[in-house]
């Protein structure tokens, strides 16, 4: 059996069917990149499912229906206010982790899969990407535990313990996302999230990320809102980013301060 694809698959059908502001987001970016993109394509978008048009309005703080939300959007907001709106919205719905196998909660991993997004959002002028592309690819960055626990769930794989199968949940992760749409520069990332940081394809990337996510993982261990572990940073990831430990340490500090549940802004 082709584990890899059929992990794939799999998983690709679970995230659309669980979280309809996840496979959203290719749809908007498509239709931002549109030359004319009008009404009927905006209404099209919106009106398909009512459920998560609600959850739309309702964070938006509008009380229209689907044709008044369209043009609110188009006319007025424009379509990569919609995409924030939809990746905020994804925010508080794709974190979860039904079976509780990873020794953390829904609500740390989506505090730390946020700040860590901002964190590289925060650099992606360094990073020569666009800011929602670095966002997603902090934000997607540590999936893998997400995809886990949905494919244990389904019984596509047995046992509980995440490190046997942390390489197979990127690639999975990675080609599921691309399934649904995501850009590459997206999927890459995440499938290098678990490779020799030389062997990827994008080192500086995935160095800041690494260093922001270890700081993340040891305030979350310690219980503790400092980052007084910072001077254990591995010198090889500080060396590939080209910035200082206090330059990296005070913009996560900031960040962890102006979270607020990750639902105040991208």
């Amino acid at each position: 059996m082709n584990l890899i694809a059929t992990g794939d698959e799999v998983l690709s059908t679970i995230l659309q069917e669980d979280y309809s502001s996840l496979a959203l987001l290719p749809r908007v970016e498509k239709l931002i990149n549109k030359e004319d993109p009008t009404l009927e394509d905006v209404l099209n978008l919106c009106s398909e499912n009512q459920s998560l048009l609600d959850k739309l309005t309702r964070r938006a703080g509008f009380n229209q229906d689907s044709e008044g939300f369209a043009k609110e959007i188009l006319f007025k907001k424009g379509l990569s206010f919609l995409k924030s709106l939809a990746i905020r919205t994804m925010n508080q719905e794709v974190f979860q982790l039904p079976l509780g196998l990873l020794g953390i909660n829904g609500t740390i991993l989506k505090k730390r899969s946020v700040i860590l997004a901002r964190f590289t959002k925060h650099y992606y002028d360094l990073l020569d990407l666009s800011a929602d592309d670095a966002y997603l690819c902090g934000l997607f960055f540590n999936f893998g535990h997400v995809s886990f626990e949905k494919l244990v769930q389904v019984q596509f794989l047995s046992g509980d313990n995440f490190d046997d199968y942390r390489n197979d949940c990127a690639k999975w992760t990675a080609g599921a996302l691309a399934d649904i749409g995501f850009d590459h520069v997206i999927t890459s990332f995440i499938e290098d999230s678990v490779q020799d940081l030389f062997s990827t394809s994008f080192p500086l990337g995935q160095a800041l990320a690494r260093i922001g996510n270890g700081l993340l993982i040891n305030v979350e261990e310690s219980s503790s809102s400092s980052f007084r572990g910072s001077s254990g940073i591995d010198r090889n990831l500080l060396d590939a980013t080209g910035l200082t430990t206090r330059e990296i340490v005070n913009v996560l500090k900031d960040l962890t301060r102006d979270y607020k549940g990750g639902t105040n802004h991208q």
